[in-house]
């Protein structure tokens, strides 16, 4: 958590904001790209203003790309209570309603539409206001961040518009190639004009030349993986090889400054100097290992594990800025807004999601018995919190295991011993406000990962290893099967393995999904099994739609026929009827 400038983020998000036609944001103030921008502030609130549409997409976390991500897997069951109906729909692959991913697509659109207005107008100014070197900084965010969004695009829905220009235009859907060259030709220009300088020497929350790298594997790695395709197309001809990402990876490994934090449990946040003294499981860690745990992101620092991550503020209210503060926090955190005592040291929340299947919790156990990453990303609910009361409000596909990395996290008043809503309260002066306290970073991008991917390309054991190492776990020998293994347990509950699913593959997919049949859980605090909430089951579901999600059916009509629905989603299929027990 960072105090981000609360000034930048208003007056970018005016300047270039407006109200959404079919791709058409048209500016609501006088500003132009005839006067704006005009020196190297104007510039700065510019870039700043693309990243405003990122907080405000993830601030309707039940309609968001990353919920959608993390739900749709087969590692978190979608569930809440009876009427949160996003998430059970992300479940069964279907739709809640015809909008249903409306705030995504608006949002992530007008993020595109503000990173064109940057690649146009940037290179307009002049170097007497803004130097070459910070031109070229904003302008190779201004190119990882629309093929940030791409990507979410492309994954999530297939086919959409390519809109490159501000100019307002009507389009169809491009075809899966025409939108992954452009990613890929974005990405390459920011590698490019970025500064080839460690991390730290770029300003917090900033893309940097690093992540492009990373992102480019990313990219590479899916749409090899799940067209089937040999290399990842660009736009101007030719093509992003293996070796050529193999060739990045390499450089930011070398050169980037990132490395992976001591201990993995100090990535997350209930390792945070306020509440680790009091957090029982980390104490016995401490005392088993003879380690000294300091949450890598205490009191602001830079964590350097981190290298591309949506960051948030100490303004949340309930007023203009309340869109500030990590709702993701609120909804996949424990369900029933029980007193903070009976979960400390987790806050309450919603409950829409995090809930684990039994059996992926048991495979990880026979994969890997010795992993500390099990109780560092799962809470046993049973084991941890005796005083949690199950069954609140009306929480369906209730598990007793709970993902520990997206959760609020409290801590103790030391005058006073009370339990407050969020560590932020009393660490950086954040309300105590169960619904806007919370404002731990959201990381899309960490070393971890750079390191796996490295491996996975050049089938190379090392980089994996590094990973294990850093878990106290053996040197293991290169294989698909290992490389997998090692990606569900580093990455869990971090958005990232439904993709990673699907570029292994439709047979991997669909064998993953259908683990989650069979669950026990508790409906209403009674027991159950959980079979899945589609009729078709998963992998007729999957087969269907390829594991995409419906296209937002007003932007479909916005287009005048330009636009076509998702294959499994056409004339009615796939809409979920809500909840039946």
């Amino acid at each position: 958590m960072k105090r981000i400038a609360y000034i930048y983020i208003i007056l970018a998000a005016l300047l270039v904001s407006g109200c959404e036609d079919f791709l058409s944001f048209d500016p609501l103030t006088q500003k132009t790209s005839a006067n704006y921008p005009a020196n190297a502030e104007e510039a700065k609130q510019m870039i700043a203003g693309i990243y405003t549409t990122m907080n405000n997409e993830h601030q309707v976390a039940d309609g968001s790309y990353l919920f959608a991500n993390i739900v749709a897997s087969d590692e978190i069951l979608g569930g809440g209570g009876v009427n949160d109906i996003k998430p059970q729909a992300f479940e069964a692959f279907m739709y809640s309603d015809l909008d249903m991913l409306g705030h995504n697509w608006e949002t992530t659109y007008e993020g595109i539409h503000r990173a064109n207005y940057a690649i146009e107008n940037l290179p307009e100014m002049d170097e007497a206001v803004l130097t070459a070197a910070m031109r070229n900084q904003y302008l190779g965010e201004a190119y990882f961040l629309r093929a940030f969004f791409y990507h979410r695009l492309a994954t999530l829905y297939g086919s959409v518009p390519l809109k490159i220009t501000t100019e307002v235009v009507d389009l169809p859907g491009a075809s899966a190639e025409e939108i992954f060259a452009q990613i890929a030709s974005d990405l390459k220009m920011a590698i490019e004009i970025m500064p080839e300088t460690p991390y730290t020497d770029i300003e917090q929350g900033h893309a940097t030349r690093w992540a492009a790298q990373a992102m480019m594997a990313r990219v590479w790695l899916f749409y090899t993986g799940f067209y089937q395709n040999t290399d990842l197309p660009l736009v101007e001809g030719g093509s992003v090889s293996k070796q050529n990402v193999i060739d990045y990876l390499t450089d930011c490994v070398g050169h980037s400054g990132h490395k992976l934090v001591g201990d993995f449990h100090e990535l997350w946040p209930y390792t945070n100097s306020l509440t680790i003294g009091d957090y029982d499981y980390i104490q016995d860690y401490m005392a088993d290992t003879g380690k000294k745990l300091v949450y890598a992101s205490d009191n602001g620092a830079r964590n350097p594990e981190t290298m591309f991550a949506l960051q948030f503020n100490n303004f949340a209210n309930w007023d203009i800025r309340r869109g500030y503060s990590n709702t993701y926090q609120l909804y996949f955190a424990l369900r029933g807004l029980q007193s903070v005592d009976k979960t400390f040291p987790f806050a309450g929340g919603w409950g829409q999601a995090n809930s684990i299947p039994k059996q992926w919790v048991d495979q990880w156990m026979v994969d890997e018995p010795n992993d500390p990453r099990i109780g560092a990303s799962v809470m046993d609910i049973a084991a941890e919190l005796p005083n949690y009361a199950v069954g609140q409000w009306d929480f369906v596909l209730e598990s007793n295991y709970w993902g520990k990395k997206y959760n609020g996290i409290s801590a103790k008043n030391p005058e006073t011993g009370e339990a407050v809503h969020d560590y932020s309260v009393l660490m950086y002066g954040n309300q105590n406000n169960n619904q806007l306290s919370h404002g731990d970073d959201l990381v899309f991008i960490r070393f971890a990962d750079v390191l796996l991917m490295l491996s996975e390309l050049t089938g190379d054991a090392q980089y994996m290893n590094e990973v294990r190492d850093r878990a106290d776990l053996p040197p293991v020998t290169y294989s698909l099967e290992n490389l997998q293994k090692e990606r569900r347990h580093e990455l869990a509950f971090e958005g990232l393995r439904y993709n990673d699913m699907r570029r292994w593959g439709a047979t991997y997919t669909k064998a993953a999904l259908e683990t989650q049949v069979g669950t026990p859980v508790l409906n209403f605090g009674k027991p159950a099994v959980f079979n899945g909430l589609n009729p078709k089951g998963y992998s007729a579901r999957y087969d269907e739609t390829k594991g995409f999600f419906p296209i937002p059916q007003s932007q479909i009509d916005l287009s005048k026929g330009l636009l076509e629905q998702v294959e499994g989603y056409r004339n009615g299929e796939g809409l979920y009827s809500g909840w039946s027990n």
